[in-house]
């Protein structure tokens, strides 16, 4: 049953993933070239670019250079601390590792869930799932 879960999966993925590279502009799609990462939000969230880009980021191991210092108190922490986080939905994000193994399957897919309050910096990313994909020929 664990198979059949995973091959549909792997399918479902593909197909989104070619309906997201279709349209170049989209800004659910983050491509790092070292470590080879791309890594996909299942839909658009509601904050800052920029801290979207920072949980891109920590997920794909790739260091951030706009993270600010997390002790620093701000107007939405001070919010957060006297009346608890205003926490979105919960989004979907896959993040690909490509060529991790020297032969196939090659590629690393894990399955993230995050939660992050829509105030402040807060964020949860939870490893829902991770698996080996056929993505990446050998060299």
């Amino acid at each position: 049953m664990k198979n059949i879960r995973r091959c549909l999966f792997v399918f479902l993925f593909c197909l989104i993933v070619s309906t997201v590279y279709a349209d170049e502009g989209n800004p659910t799609v983050y491509q790092y070239e070292n470590p080879e990462v791309t890594v996909i939000f299942s839909e658009p969230l509601a904050m800052s670019a920029e801290r979207q880009h920072e949980i891109a980021d920590d997920i794909a191991g790739v260091s951030s250079t706009t993270i600010t210092n997390p002790g620093l108190a701000s107007p939405d922490n001070i919010i957060c601390t006297l009346f608890g986080h205003n926490l979105a939905p919960t989004v979907t994000v896959t993040a690909t590792h490509h060529k991790v193994n020297p032969h196939v399957p090659r590629c690393l897919m894990e399955v993230y869930h995050v939660t992050y309050c829509t105030r402040c910096d807060y964020a949860v990313k939870e490893l829902d799932n991770s698996f080996y994909i056929f993505c990446c020929p050998e060299d």
